[in-house]
């Protein structure tokens, strides 16, 4: 056990090492993985893009921040095993917390209709509750998402309580497979994924992961982006709720960098990608490439054009269950709690560029 311990430490450093090192000499995506450029994300986002359209960072991945080549990027048939993958000379997974486990599959057990009845019986019962003011991340967002797949896991009782306990400690595991988290973060993963793989069986596990997750962000996203425009969507009922998330998707993704291995070659923006390497997809970014996107730094829920990229972490598309839960809190609050406002700036966590660790989203009800 304390070898483990040791080892696990010493990978962790020895990571954020490389992305300190390669970030200091001007590397931007190993500087975006490093995470300590702040909450706003326009800088390190221009970097990228100005690096080029398909460029290789000294991390030995390929990478892209240009709407265009991302959506030629995202494709591509992807190995199994998401970003760790591949034999590489030096580590590009941080904690690969999903090895050993099965493929997900393409589709979940549920449809959209499901999972939208199941969101609409939570945000019941939690948005009684809710007076004056709240944090939306805790009180919310990082709620709906585990009472519905509880509820469309079939647990009750104690179980229930183990499945949030489970989700809770791997939430960490998206930015955690690529920017070393705390050692107390790596440490408590293993033990909250067995416990999943317990309560769901082990190919449930990987959608769990990223659909939880995913669907957290994605509503603190929404709801982050100011009470005063999701609650003038009121009167639009689940249509304006589908503006606000749309928007959301593309503004501030719920999965910001999508990493992958190449399971052939392939030939991109005059690039030549082989089998085996890694590719970095900057989600985040691409979104909001200004060749794209008019004033692509405004919410606007009323945006047309192209529609956002939205990737599939692990295999597991994010808009069946992260869109929907999203799309239902929304709809609800702005039904429910039309006078809400922002009652404070939000807050984010460093060193999480995949999901971008929304903490606390301050609303008054």
């Amino acid at each position: 056990m304390v070898v483990a311990e040791k080892e696990l430490g010493r990978r962790l450093q020895l990571v954020q090492g490389i992305h300190w090192l390669y970030g200091a000499q001007g590397d931007p995506y190993a500087a975006l993985l490093r995470g300590y450029d702040g909450p706003d994300p326009r800088e390190v986002y221009a970097r990228n893009r100005e690096a080029g359209p398909l460029w290789r960072s000294r991390l030995g991945t390929w990478v892209t921040a240009r709407y265009t080549t991302a959506a030629e990027l995202l494709a591509l048939p992807a190995a199994d095993g998401g970003p760790s993958s591949g034999s590489v000379s030096q580590p590009r997974t941080a904690v690969a917390w999903d090895r050993g486990l099965p493929s997900p599959g393409p589709e979940g057990p549920h449809g959209a209709d499901r999972v939208r009845a199941l969101a609409e019986r939570a945000c019941e019962r939690l948005l009684a509750g809710l007076r004056g003011e709240v944090d939306a991340v805790a009180g919310i967002a990082a709620r709906v998402p585990v009472e519905v797949l509880a509820d469309l896991s079939g647990l009750a009782g104690a179980d229930r309580e183990r499945l949030a306990r489970a989700c809770a400690a791997v939430a960490p595991a998206l930015d955690a497979a690529l920017a070393p988290p705390s050692y107390e973060d790596a440490a408590r993963l293993p033990d909250a994924v067995a416990a999943l793989r317990g309560l769901l069986g082990g190919a449930a596990v990987p959608r769990a992961v990223v659909e939880v997750r995913a669907a957290r962000e994605l509503v603190a996203g929404a709801l982050g982006a100011g009470p005063e425009r999701w609650a003038a969507l009121a009167g639009r009922g689940r249509e304006g709720a589908a503006a606000v998330v749309a928007e959301t998707l593309r503004h501030d993704p719920p999965v910001k960098v999508h990493a992958f291995t190449a399971a052939a070659d392939a030939e991109v923006a005059g690039q030549r990608i082989a089998a085996g390497e890694q590719v970095a997809v900057l989600v985040g970014a691409a979104n909001r490439d200004p060749e794209v996107f008019d004033r692509p730094d405004v919410f606007d829920a009323d945006r047309s054009g192209p529609r956002p990229l939205v990737p599939a972490p692990y295999g597991v598309p994010l808009e069946p269950f992260a869109g929907t839960v999203a799309e239902t809190v929304v709809a609800a609050l702005a039904a429910a709690r039309p006078g809400a406002r922002a009652a404070g700036p939000v807050v984010r966590s460093r060193r999480t560029p995949v999901t971008g660790g929304l903490l606390r989203v301050p609303v008054l009800f």
